[in-house]
């Protein structure tokens, strides 16, 4: 794929809130909250991780960044990158958690911090990050770069980028990335109160850093066996009639719900349409013939995506059932 660019702001439900978390207890109140392995982070890289209810289903996706402090260059400076729709409510439910902590959280003024995502042959278009944007790798929501920076600064990033070939991205260029990288998107795949290993998204989450809010229900998942829905490619000859901002699209196996149509963009060639789905492991296999309401024909194009494959000692193959699921 050439190289892309696209301002999070105009894709569909990707817009971020950015909020900087400061202070000596910073990483571990992070480590201690979110389901990725916070300590491991390096400045310049963006990792996913999830905040979860004490039953490990997700409360939200987020992205943490990790900065050389300016001040201190053994230091490391890190930040939240928050859905936009929810970042008041996760914001407050970060700084409930604060108690005896030496941490802060810090939200820029209006403008001050927006992303911008690279992604595809990022050598073909090489650009040097304006003055106070920074920049991070990233495999989610894609692989490539996030940019982060003022929503002027990213202005401008965007004008030399696309002045070096770089093309700007739409939302079906995005989605259609995203189905070949089986990568879930905040708001599509990526919901409250699903499990990280039902929507894709078990590399955001940590089996061996120990205790975090939410642990205890995803070890017995990752320990005893596996969740009844997981993320699938699917095509279709035909795009749905319903369009996904209206809600995710019901698939049907013999007139029995068993899954949902999630995301979809048109194939390259524009002949079919391709997406993500998450259905109920029994139809999890490539070939497997699914339909919609109004009887349009789905095929699933892969086994289960992102999923978690249990632990190495694990050979059980009994699913455990975890939230009426």
């Amino acid at each position: 794929m050439p190289a892309r660019h696209v301002l999070l702001s105009a894709l569909p439900r990707q817009d971020r809130a950015v909020v900087h978390v400061a202070g000596e207890d910073a990483a571990r109140f992070l480590q201690g909250l979110l389901t990725a392995d916070v300590s491991a982070l390096t400045p310049g890289r963006a990792i996913p991780a999830g905040l979860l209810t004490v039953k490990g289903k997700l409360v939200s996706e987020l992205w943490v960044l990790a900065t050389v402090d300016p001040d201190d260059e053994d230091e490391t400076r890190l930040a939240l990158a928050l859905p936009a729709e929810l970042a008041e409510s996760v914001t407050k439910a970060l700084d409930d958690h604060i108690i005896m902590d030496d941490v802060e959280l810090e939200t820029p003024e209006p403008g001050a911090a927006a992303l911008l995502l690279r992604f595809g042959s990022l050598s073909e278009a090489k650009v040097e990050a304006p003055a106070g944007v920074a920049r991070f790798t990233c495999a989610h929501p894609l692989a490539g770069e996030l940019w982060l920076g003022s929503t002027s600064a990213l202005a401008e990033a965007a004008a030399a980028l696309a002045a070096a070939g770089s093309q700007v991205a739409d939302a079906p260029t995005f989605t259609r990335a995203r189905v070949d990288q089986a990568r879930p998107a905040w708001g599509f795949e990526l919901t409250p109160d699903r499990f990280p290993p039902e929507i894709g998204f078990v590399d955001a989450v940590s089996y061996a850093k120990g205790c975090y809010l939410g642990q205890e229900p995803l070890s017995r998942i990752h320990n005893r066996g596996q969740v009844n829905r997981v993320m699938v490619r699917v095509m279709a000859m035909e795009p749905p009639s319903q369009a996904m901002a209206d809600g995710p699209i019901a698939l049907l196996a013999e007139d029995k719900e068993v899954g949902a149509w999630t995301s979809w963009a048109p194939s390259n060639d524009g002949s079919s349409a391709v997406g993500l789905a998450v259905i109920r492991r029994a139809h999890a296999k490539p070939g497997t013939q699914l339909r919609t309401a109004s009887g349009g024909l789905v095929e699933v194009g892969s086994g289960p995506l992102g999923d978690d494959p249990g632990g190495d000692s694990n050979e059980q193959t009994a699913t455990v059932k975890l939230g009426g699921r």
